[in-house]
């Protein structure tokens, strides 16, 4: 599971501050069980969505309603955000604990040094730890991506929509969504090389 948040100065939503991460996105992929295939689901709120938080926790509650080991990278980021939207909508804080109480962090390991190669350069970021374990491997290249390739130019993007034509806005939503599907996809291939390496 990855989101991608963005931040408002002034506030934009009821119950929120100034500069809280918005989360406004995410991307999970699926395996219900050992050898089954790979689902993906994803989300991308509408810019103009006036409960766009609301709509956001459903949607992910709706995609994850069974129970399962969360892999995420960087726990602390997403349990944040879902901590948050418990107390912002309390009948959905339940749910937000579940997601949050099976969470794993798969960024553990390389941050703890137990899985650490030179192609890394001192980085547990998974920017750097997934082309250290696939080098050349266009499929899961972050720079060539087109418009998105971090966090913050996903925030931008998501933020500049309201600017943008339609076509500008379906070529943005594209990216986005391709970029944020990369992070979890990333994640499915850091844990396959892990079980490689326990095989």
């Amino acid at each position: 599971m990855d989101y991608e948040t963005c931040q408002y100065a002034i506030p934009k939503y009821e119950k929120t501050k100034p500069h809280q991460q918005i989360p406004f996105q995410y991307s999970l992929h699926i395996i219900k069980e050992e050898g089954a295939p790979i689902e993906h689901k994803e989300y991308l709120a509408d810019i103009n969505d006036d409960d766009l938080i609301r709509t956001f926790a459903e949607n992910m509650i709706k995609d994850m309603s069974q129970d399962g080991s969360v892999i995420v990278y960087n726990k602390s980021f997403e349990a944040s955000r879902n901590k948050e939207i418990g107390e912002m909508f309390l009948d959905l804080k339940p749910e937000m604990e579940r997601i949050n109480n099976n969470m794993v962090d798969l960024m553990i390991p390389f941050k703890n040094r137990d899985y650490y190669t030179k192609e890394m350069k001192g980085s547990y970021s998974i920017k750097y730890v997934l082309p250290a374990l696939y080098p050349d491997d266009p499929e899961l290249d972050y720079i060539n991506r087109d418009l998105v390739h971090n966090g913050g130019e996903a925030s931008q993007a998501f933020l500049s929509l309201k600017d943008k034509t339609p076509e500008e806005q379906d070529k943005l939503r594209e990216s986005l969504l391709e970029y944020c599907k990369l992070d979890t996809y990333a994640m499915v291939k850091i844990w396959e090389k892990f079980k490689e390496v326990i095989e």
